[in-house]
């Protein structure tokens, strides 16, 4: 009996470390893995779509550089020497960065509190991305902001993807902002993002 066991011991222990290994490997894979590092979505303009930088079983991963041009704003000028609330409305063109190819547009909401005549401010935005062919792959962020001058400075922050639709359904990741100049088409944005490839309904 007894070497008949220590036969079964190996088997064992085999078999737990596979069901170890496959509860691993399944609980890292709800952790989206990031792209190579400094590769790029390249756009393709017979589709109008993105390509994914990598992919897994679940997930396309995406790492798409744009920039957005500002074509119509509206916010009202508030009395620099009180605090103000702020409410401003853009909207504008969006092009991918290395072919300098139009591909959708863009409407933004932002909510602004001026704290004081320095126009040291909190800033909360919401931003909707649209794309594709139809303009039905669309990216959804958010972001906010606590004690920055964007009038006086050019400040760089980061956005998080709140979700999107069509090829974008079910996305998540975040955006990082660079060169923020509210009057100028300088407003370059790389977002990064794990889309499920199976879309719950």
């Amino acid at each position: 009996m007894a070497p008949r066991m220590l036969m079964l011991l190996p088997c064992i222990f085999c078999l737990a470390f596979v069901v170890l290994e496959a509860s691993s490997q399944d609980t890292n894979h709800h952790r989206p893995r990031d792209p190579p590092l400094g590769t790029l979505s390249k756009y393709n303009e017979k589709t109008k779509t993105y390509e994914p930088v990598t992919s897994d079983s679940r997930y396309w991963y995406y790492r798409i550089c744009i920039y957005l041009n500002e074509t119509f704003t509206d916010a009202f000028v508030p009395d620099l020497g009180q605090p103000t609330l702020i409410q401003t409305v853009i909207s504008g063109d969006v092009f991918d960065n290395s072919t300098r190819v139009k591909i959708g547009q863009f409407d933004s909401q932002a909510v602004s509190t001026v704290v004081d005549a320095n126009l040291k401010l909190q800033y909360l935005t919401t931003m909707a991305i649209e794309m594709g062919p139809n303009g039905d792959d669309t990216l959804f962020t958010n972001s906010a902001l606590d004690g920055e001058n964007l009038i006086a400075r050019v400040v760089d922050f980061d956005l998080a993807i709140a979700g999107g639709t069509g090829r974008y359904k079910g996305a998540k990741g975040d955006v990082a902002h660079f060169g923020t100049q509210a009057t100028k088409p300088d407003n370059l944005y790389i977002g990064e993002m794990a889309v499920p490839k199976f879309k719950r309904f």
